[in-house]
């Protein structure tokens, strides 16, 4: 007679083989996420469910939309910064020594990037960010058209009345200058209150765009389990102008799923581009569509005065403001960054806040990744810099 445990694993081997076939992995790893579940389902966009051994028993329970499968026995694919993965479960009978079967899957070619991807999300949650380094008006107008705008009181009114109980934003400007810190800040405040907070990137959609069904799974990208805020990041090629740029298929799919966001009540769009406005679908950019556009030029100088204030006090102490303010005109924040970030690598190895070598290495870097010949290294390098234990650059 079968013991338990070879029965068990019996059970294990069969549903591993057939969830692989039902999520069209071809040499799949069965793992358990634990701690990095909840996770990379929340962060996850759902795929379709399939039959596992030709059965599929679908579960209407609506309490855990984020996490639950939706089946009671089946098999559901997800994917996350471009990479799918499948939730296996399977109720067990009832002389088995446990209840039921849950497991996950992903190729093995994916299970590394898979596991790198948990642990950011895991990194990312445990430090929130603080405030981002706007205009009050702009922060206010944000906050307005998200956070305040999902509040359980303003949604019924805003039913009551016979408003559109959804939002879109639109965050354009060039990179580096605070519409990523803006999208992490107003994510930190929906997953503080509970609510559903859904990334889609270009990895997500070019995954969506490459499926057997790009309409449905281009669709499913805006989807959202319940309130709260669904951020496509950089989605330039699906939104550029079709009278100033060939239209391509992408256009035509992202505007034709564009369409069917009504059907989601209670959520907030929120995009961000690079693109300039006039590069932008006048399709894309009407009411109903984006009710709101917030542009991210290079910081004032008092935007950059509030960024150095959250430096190091040390720092702070040892530079002049007014410096400092004056030689980062027409800088982007990221910019900015790493001119402290350089002042903290001289500090480490020359105990010395030397503002000046930091400003010189910086140029030094940025022209020579447009300049340097294709034989000398680029940036911190032997031929640029000898290197600290570690590879923090030595300076001269």
């Amino acid at each position: 007679m079968n013991s338990h445990i070879e029965l068990y694993a019996a059970d294990f081997q069969a549903l591993i083989r057939h969830g692989s076939a039902a999520a069209g992995f071809d040499d799949a790893i069965a793992f358990n996420p634990d701690e990095f579940e909840d996770l990379l389902l929340e962060a996850a966009i759902r795929g379709p469910v399939s039959p596992v051994a030709g059965v599929m028993i679908r579960d209407w329970d609506r309490s855990w939309l984020q996490t639950w499968p939706g089946v009671n026995f089946g098999c559901r694919t997800y994917t996350v910064h471009g990479v799918r993965f499948a939730r296996v479960w399977g109720s067990g009978a009832i002389d088995r020594p446990y209840s039921g079967y849950n497991f996950f899957l992903v190729e093995r070619s994916d299970y590394t990037k898979l596991f790198r991807v948990a642990v950011k999300l895991k990194r990312d949650k445990n430090s929130a960010p603080l405030e981002p380094v706007m205009s009050i008006e702009q922060r206010t107008a944000l906050w307005q058209n998200t956070v305040q705008f999902l509040d359980p009181v303003n949604l019924r009114r805003i039913r009551e009345y016979g408003g559109r109980a959804k939002r879109g934003l639109l965050l354009t400007g060039p990179p580096g200058n605070g519409k990523t810190s803006a999208c992490r800040w107003i994510k930190a405040e929906v997953d503080r209150r509970g609510w559903e907070a859904k990334s889609v990137g270009p990895d997500d959609y070019q995954a969506a765009r490459s499926s057997g069904n790009a309409a449905t799974a281009v669709r499913e990208l805006f989807q959202a389990g319940g309130r709260g805020v669904v951020f496509f990041d950089d989605m330039d090629i699906a939104l550029r102008n079709r009278e100033t740029v060939k239209e391509t298929d992408d256009q035509a799919v992202f505007l034709s799923a564009l369409d069917g966001i009504e059907v989601n009540e209670g959520v907030v769009y929120v995009f961000t581009t690079n693109c300039q406005m006039e590069l932008i679908d006048p399709a894309f950019r009407r009411p109903g569509r984006i009710d709101l556009t917030l542009h991210f030029p290079k910081p004032t100088p008092d935007l950059r005065r509030t960024l150095i204030a959250r430096w190091n006090p040390e720092i702070r102490a040892a530079l002049s403001e007014t410096r400092v303010i004056a030689d980062t005109e027409g800088m982007s924040f990221a910019e900015i960054e790493e001119l402290k970030n350089l002042l903290v690598l001289r500090f480490v190895d020359a105990n010395e806040w030397n503002w000046e070598w930091a400003r010189e290495q910086f140029q030094e870097n940025r022209s020579g990744l447009a300049s340097r010949k294709a034989d000398r290294q680029v940036g911190f390098g032997p031929s640029v810099l000898p290197t600290l234990a570690g590879g923090i650059p030595k300076p001269m």
